[in-house]
């Protein structure tokens, strides 16, 4: 038995289409041996081929780059029937159809034929009921390189593009729902994720590891986490804020003192960027003018791919890559900085008057 990963952007390429395959196929070997499984790779006329054992099928499904994936057995044309004779004796559709995608144009019987062939088999063989619209079973067949590559389940994949090809970048992660889902909708596009929690509590910070392993089942390698005390970044900017009776700024000086420290690291290891979890005007801090402030912490681009979603499709998102359980699991933890009336409409000369007094 062996494993059909398909793959869609990678196809459109161009020279570098090669390159993309490998890396695919790399990420897939390192993370089912992180799993603990053993496995190889073959790159074939647009497929990748994964020689490991059938278990392994929903772990490659969320590969970032992987289309589909079907579990599949690999024979001549002839051995069909012998094969299928065996094979579904365990089955009892009501109904199948036989669906054949020929990669190998040069096989001397187009789809439709094989389709008619093998569903004529079946029907003999087990009586069962065509139903070409919605069966209960579908016979998967592929032809590459005069080989038929049989299969009966196709899971699903993220698609996307191959985890490293777009380079690193600093993830701002809290316990919260939105910005796992950010981190994850970047390593879905390519790029490898360094976590930066900012650490409230014990507590927060258990929920933020459980969230970084839901997170690296979508990544070929551990993610790597850095915990920063909260406290010790903005207690005295705090203070110094209720002292000057500016209390209303320190969701603002939070952010942007987080984004500062975020700029460090990213300089340090080679990252590209820093990703946030803001969504436009879902909390006082992510207005357009508040927003507009904090990205002047830093010269790094600030990447927010949740900016234009609302609060269903972000919870949609999190239910579907593991962690909005995780965040229900915990009770949520308020910040004990946070005041009751915040700036909702910042303007960066007046913070810039407030950065002085609380910097002197």
């Amino acid at each position: 038995m062996m494993i059909i990963v398909r793959y869609g952007e990678l196809g459109l390429k161009g020279k570098n289409r090669r390159m993309f395959e490998e890396l695919l196929a790399k990420n897939i070997e390192r993370k089912l041996k992180r799993y603990g499984y053993s496995s190889h790779t073959k790159i074939l006329r647009g497929r990748i081929f994964v020689y490991a054992s059938e278990e392994t099928a929903p772990l490659i499904a969320k590969c970032p780059g992987v289309v589909s994936v079907s579990p599949a057995k690999e024979m001549d044309y002839g051995e069909i029937s012998d094969y299928l004779s065996q094979a579904l004796k365990d089955f009892r559709p009501a109904s199948f159809k036989v669906e054949t995608q020929r990669i190998d144009k040069e096989f001397p019987r187009t789809s439709q034929e094989i389709n008619e062939e093998v569903g004529e088999f079946v029907v003999r063989e087990f009586g069962w009921k065509v139903n070409l619209k919605n069966p209960e079973l579908i016979i998967g067949i592929e032809i590459i390189n005069h080989k038929a590559y049989v299969f009966f389940e196709r899971f699903p994949g993220i698609g996307g593009l191959p985890v490293g090809s777009a380079g690193k970048l600093v993830a701002l992660i809290s316990g919260g729902i939105d910005s796992p889902v950010a981190a994850y909708l970047m390593m879905r596009r390519g790029a490898e994720i360094i976590a930066v929690h900012f650490r409230h509590s014990e507590r927060e910070e258990e929920k933020v590891r459980k969230i970084i392993r839901a997170l690296e089942e979508y990544t070929p390698r551990e993610i790597e986490l850095k915990v920063i005390d909260h406290f010790s970044i903005l207690e005295r900017y705090v203070k110094k804020l209720r002292e000057i009776g500016k209390e209303r700024w320190i969701c603002v000086f939070c952010k942007y003192r987080m984004l500062k420290i975020a700029e460090k690291i990213a300089r340090e290891r080679n990252a590209l960027g820093i990703v946030t979890g803001d969504s436009l005007g879902q909390v006082a801090s992510q207005t357009l003018e508040n927003l507009y402030i904090e990205s002047r912490a830093t010269k790094y681009p600030i990447y927010r791919p949740l900016i234009g979603m609302d609060k269903i499709e972000i919870e949609k998102i999190a239910r579907d890559i593991g962690t909005y359980d995780i965040f229900l699991s915990y009770p949520e933890e308020k910040c004990p900085f946070k005041p009751r009336y915040v700036v909702t409409k910042g303007d960066w000369e007046k913070f810039q008057e407030i950065l002085k007094k609380v910097e002197s």
